[in-house]
């Protein structure tokens, strides 16, 4: 498989091949917070057979991309489950979305998968389950520039109806949940990858930097308080949760 990750490289950084499972467990012990890229059906004549499989990765913290099986079925005929204890964070088939850009966003979206699970886990914690499912929806989203009617496919509603349901929730419209969902994605991938977030920003769409942080102020904007210059990922999350939880999208007892 050729990966070409175009602009993105920059933030994911270079691709290093692994020999067979075993290999891949070493790697990813040294990079836990970093996604692998797999091929469910690979296996080498080096590696004994209870480790040619995905099993062999049980109990370590990598978000995989899986590479399924052409036909999605197993050698007993029927779909190949999830490992137990193993973070499948995006599955694609080679006959149906094989282009490089599916395989770019989804290996943006399971960098560091952890962190976005623990923001939603936040969610679901504090909120009624619906926000979660839409805000689940957005960060699927964040990173590439998406629009209001993909949200709303996304989430099998029309952009009239998912506008409503949001003012239901007494949450913030769809078109800035997608804002604050773009400025966590970039916070997020740029204390992963370790580069600024205007690097970031740039590999995920953005124009310039001065265009992403005219979002920042757009989508951070409080009245109870200025935003910072430098808003980090923290401050993204405590905002986020803040502003989802400050009305009726509160999860009722």
């Amino acid at each position: 498989m050729a990966i070409d990750y175009g602009p993105a490289s920059r933030v994911i950084g270079p691709t290093i091949f692994a020999s067979g499972w075993r290999e891949l467990r070493e790697l990813v012990r040294r990079h836990d917070r970093s996604p692998a890229v797999v091929d469910l059906g690979f296996q080498t004549p080096a590696d004994p057979p209870d480790a040619c499989s995905v099993r062999v990765l049980r109990g370590t913290s990598v978000p995989l991309v899986t590479c399924a099986r052409t036909n999605g079925v197993g050698r007993n005929g029927a779909e190949d489950p999830a490992p137990r204890g193993v973070c499948i964070a995006a599955a694609w088939r080679p006959t149906a979305n094989d282009s490089n850009g599916t395989v770019t966003s989804d290996v943006l979206r399971a960098a560091d998968v952890h962190t976005v699970n623990s923001l939603l886990a936040g969610v679901a914690k504090r909120m009624r389950e619906e926000v979660e499912q839409i805000f689940s929806a957005v960060l699927a989203i964040a990173v590439r520039r998406s629009t209001v009617r993909e949200l709303a496919t996304a989430l099998t509603r029309s952009q009239r109806s998912l506008r409503r349901h949001c003012t239901e929730l007494c949450i913030p419209p769809p078109k800035r949940l997608l804002s604050l969902g773009r400025v966590f994605t970039v916070e997020r991938l740029a204390e992963w990858s370790g580069q600024p977030a205007g690097a970031v920003a740039l590999a995920l769409g953005f124009s310039d930097y001065a265009n992403y942080r005219r979002l920042v102020r757009n989508a951070l904007a409080d009245a109870a308080s200025p935003v910072p210059h430098r808003v980090g990922l923290a401050y993204v999350r405590r905002f986020i949760l803040q502003v989802l939880a400050a009305n009726a999208g509160r999860r009722t007892r």
